[in-house]
């Protein structure tokens, strides 16, 4: 009975094995159908069908098929490649479709690929969550980071499609001042332009939901901030959060704001469901922190260009250098009224008479010299006492 059962485990292995080698050693069969899941009578012929064969070691493969009349297709004769990546592109009604090839024991399974009617309206676009987070608040260069999370949600059974021009776009409002944007998604095949008021995402947005992330940065020059945002899709639920501290966060909004700690940290948060389409909220952000005097100075200085820096540096030595050398002149001089006026002779001699007083009481000057040009000093000043 032992060998029995070490015979049958043993023709067991042999059998998996030898699945397992057929698979490695020869060719793939891979197949798949294709259904519109809009209009199940829709013509799903003659489509393409292209399979990608993606690896770190070898070029990548495409083979192309096309649908028969009920949307069936086959890649026969597929080269197995060890750890590659199998997967299906089309284009339907202008809509980008992929799917992935899903292994069992290296043996492909059947693809199936729903497809939908395609439209470029965006009646069925909404946003199921949003979080807006204003993060990250620079006082020496009053810039606020701001951090939006949005789920996308196309809850119709039609692909929406970009359309023509710029307005039939999917949309998204950024304030007009806004700097240092960075948008990413796992929309397959997307990309983003910028445009008047925001920027536009250029993608085929299949029934379902999407995640779109997009930060921006906003200079501000008060300690009051207020931002006017359009909600061009809505927002089944809305969250924007700041950090508490001093600041204030007020809004058009009914719902109150509660602080709430977050990782650690006292944030304030405002959450509110169901905001229409087309809504214009105003979000105010009070006490924001203002930098100082050389804070901003270093950063104009920190901002010109090189070619400008170096002369203005430049100025301000010689500037300040001039300032103490006549502050120390008129210090010496014993001078009581305003250097920048100008002088008159008579006060010129005086000043004469002043600094040499000084210097010989210090020692810097012999008693020969300091008599000698005293008298030629007294000598002149009542020469223009006699004019006067």
């Amino acid at each position: 009975m032992k060998l029995f059962t070490l015979i049958l485990f043993s023709l067991f292995i042999l059998f998996f094995e030898s699945s397992i080698v057929y698979s490695n050693e020869n060719e793939l069969y891979i197949s798949g159908n294709l259904t519109n899941l809009t209009n199940y009578e829709s013509s799903v012929a003659d489509v393409e069908i292209t399979l990608h064969i993606s690896s770190l070691e070898t070029e990548s493969q495409t083979f192309s098929v096309l649908t028969n009349v009920e949307g069936n297709f086959e890649f026969k004769d597929v080269p197995y490649l060890e750890n590659s990546l199998y997967g299906v592109s089309l284009i339907y009604q202008d809509a980008i479709y992929v799917e992935s090839v899903i292994f069992d024991q290296k043996v492909p399974l059947d693809i199936e690929i729903n497809v939908y009617d395609s439209s470029s309206s965006d009646d069925s676009i909404i946003i199921q969550n949003a979080s807006m987070v204003f993060d990250n608040i620079n006082s020496e260069l009053q810039i606020i980071s701001v951090l939006e999370v949005v789920t996308i949600l196309n809850d119709s059974l039609v692909t929406y499609v970009p359309g023509e021009g710029p307005m039939d776009l999917l949309r998204f409002g950024l304030p007009a001042d806004a700097l240092n944007l960075n948008v990413d998604t796992n929309i397959f095949d997307s990309n983003y332009v910028q445009v008047d008021k925001g920027f536009a995402l250029i993608a085929s947005i299949l029934p379902g939901s999407h995640e779109l992330t997009y930060s921006y940065e906003i200079p501000y020059q008060n300690s009051i901030f207020e931002y006017i945002k359009n909600w061009r899709y809505g927002a089944n639920n809305l969250r924007i959060i700041i950090p508490s501290s001093d600041i204030v966060l007020n809004s058009n909004f009914s719902d109150p704001v509660v602080d709430t700690e977050i990782g650690g940290r006292v944030y304030s948060v405002l959450e509110t469901q169901n905001v229409p389409k087309g809504f214009e909220s105003t979000i105010e952000i009070k006490n924001l922190p203002k930098s100082v005097w050389y804070q901003k100075f270093s950063q104009d200085f920190n901002s010109l260009k090189f070619e400008y820096s170096a002369p203005i540096a430049l100025s301000l030595v010689l500037f300040i250098t001039a300032i103490w050398g006549i502050s120390n002149t008129l210090k010496f001089r014993k001078r009581s009224n305003l250097w920048f006026p100008g002088s008159s002779e008579k006060q010129v001699l005086e000043d004469m008479m002043s600094e040499l007083e000084i210097k010989h009481n210090s020692g810097v000057v012999s008693d020969d010299y300091y008599f000698s040009t005293k008298n030629d000093l007294l000598l002149r000043q009542s020469n223009i006492n006699e004019t006067q």
